[in-house]
């Protein structure tokens, strides 16, 4: 990639504003962001303009004050898609033969005509955040399987694409192999714990697949974890039945067996109130016996 471009929005907006040794280093370091590059250190940054390193050092600190983080491949990354005219999206269509493909495949896929505001949106994540046709196509072909296919879905998910630096078929292909794996484990957990008329909310959903990469509980106790959180809260709770299983693999337990132990009462004291407690029926055996029923019925 031998040419960058930056927005006439943004030229006009931003640039006459700033100090033009700022504007020098601004584009020195886009230099390198818009090819998905580090920004060189500062001293090195000075060295290769011939300016002060404190000269360099206060255009950095005056573009992170407009929200443009010089130090960051995507931080810059962060200007409205509204700064494109849809007249300069023609015109760049008509040169830039991977755009026009890219536009005719989204509208194949998604099985519409594009409007204006969602060539905004696909030119926006091809120019500003620097995905390639392909990789773009990828998020489309992923939102579409998912019946996703609002361009803002589309676009949030290559804005985190851009800032977890999945920019190539390969990672990309990798990211969509986890999300796969992540979700259908969220559909086995919806199953097992009998959810049928929700989604899991997005705190839920990071509990569930810290458990699954940090703990890889078993069926077993996950349903036990699942049995204690209903009795002892009455309705489900990710983040509780989260804590019970860190609990138990903190301290090596893995099956309903050293469950039960570890659920024994040891030296309980009984106080006395002004009713008789019926000693004749053992309260944790009876909820371990169906716990074990369960088990077996699953």
């Amino acid at each position: 990639m031998d040419a960058m471009s930056l927005p006439i929005k943004f030229i006009d907006e931003y640039l006459p504003k700033a100090d033009p040794v700022y504007v020098v280093v601004y584009l020195y370091a886009y230099r390198f962001l818009s090819q998905g590059m580090g920004v060189p250190e500062v001293v090195e940054v000075a060295q290769s303009l011939g300016i002060k390193v404190r000269d360099v050092e206060d255009a950095v600190s005056y573009w992170a004050r407009l929200g443009f983080n010089l130090g960051s491949k995507n931080a810059v990354k962060t200007l409205h898609k509204s700064i494109y005219t849809p007249t300069e999206i023609s015109r760049t269509t008509e040169n830039d033969k991977k755009l026009k493909w890219l536009f005719d495949e989204v509208q194949t896929v998604l099985g519409k005509f594009l409007s204006s505001s969602d060539m905004q949106t696909i030119f926006w994540i091809y120019d500003y955040l620097g995905l390639g046709p392909q990789v773009i196509m990828m998020i489309i072909s992923y939102a579409k399987k998912h019946d996703k296919t609002n361009m803002r879905y589309i676009e949030k998910m290559a804005f985190d694409w851009a800032e977890h630096g999945v920019d190539t078929v390969r990672k990309a292909e990798r990211h969509l192999a986890k999300l796969d794996e992540s979700q259908s484990y969220e559909y086995h957990i919806k199953k097992l714990f009998g959810v049928k008329d929700r989604d899991f909310t997005p705190s839920e959903k990071a509990a569930i697949e810290a458990w699954r990469t940090t703990l890889s509980p078993s069926d077993e106790l996950l349903l036990a974890a699942f049995d204690i959180n209903i009795s002892r809260n009455g309705k489900l709770s990710v983040k509780y039945i989260y804590g019970i299983l860190k609990s138990w693999a903190e301290k090596g337990i893995n099956t309903a067996d050293q469950i039960a132990m570890d659920t024994k009462p040891a030296g309980r004291t009984v106080k006395r109130s002004n009713f008789e407690q019926r000693e004749d029926i053992d309260f944790e055996a009876r909820e371990l016996e169906i716990l074990k029923k369960r088990l077996k019925q699953s």
